[in-house]
């Protein structure tokens, strides 16, 4: 299980952000020089969360820092569209469906299929361009679970969700 995730933070948009990465001041959202952001918030379960400028990487210690870099390739790489319905190159709108019993931003409410294919249809009337999956708990010490068991929890959404919208 990874100790720590990397989130960018402080963004910037069109010229301003052009400038900024063009001084190295900034780094590139997902390779388009029209967003950028200069700050990353790194995540931990078991110590604070902390906020950290760009520049002031290089002073953490080399196994968080080794985590970080890895991870800022992966958000700074210019990525392909996702399908021909999804266009990356303007910001997209990201609901989120947690099907884990103890989830703590709705307590659990759509692990019944029924209740996250509708929970589902109202973000994407709403505007969602994507929608994110969570089959296992991320709260302050959870344990892991098997593979098996997400997998049993996103199925049968998915293969639902799957039918009702062709196009995908």
């Amino acid at each position: 299980m990874r100790r720590y995730y990397t989130r960018a933070c402080n963004f910037y948009y069109g010229t301003n952000a052009k400038n900024l990465i063009k001084k190295k001041l900034a780094l590139p959202l997902c390779g388009n020089k029209n967003i950028a952001f200069d700050t990353i918030e790194v995540l931990s379960r078991n110590k604070k969360t902390k906020i950290i400028n760009i520049k002031n990487i290089k002073k953490l210690t080399s196994q968080i820092k080794k985590t970080i870099l890895k991870d800022l390739k992966k958000i700074v790489f210019k990525r392909k569209d996702l399908n021909k319905y999804t266009d990356i190159s303007k910001p997209l709108i990201m609901g989120v469906l947690n099907v884990t019993p103890d989830s703590f931003s709705d307590g659990g409410l759509y692990t019944r299929s029924k209740k996250a294919f509708i929970h589902i249809k109202n973000m994407i009337s709403k505007g969602a361009d994507i929608i994110d999956i969570g089959g296992e708990s991320t709260i302050p010490e959870s344990k892991d679970i098997p593979h098996k068991i997400e997998c049993k929890r996103l199925e049968k959404i998915i293969i639902n969700f799957k039918k009702k919208y062709k196009y995908f």
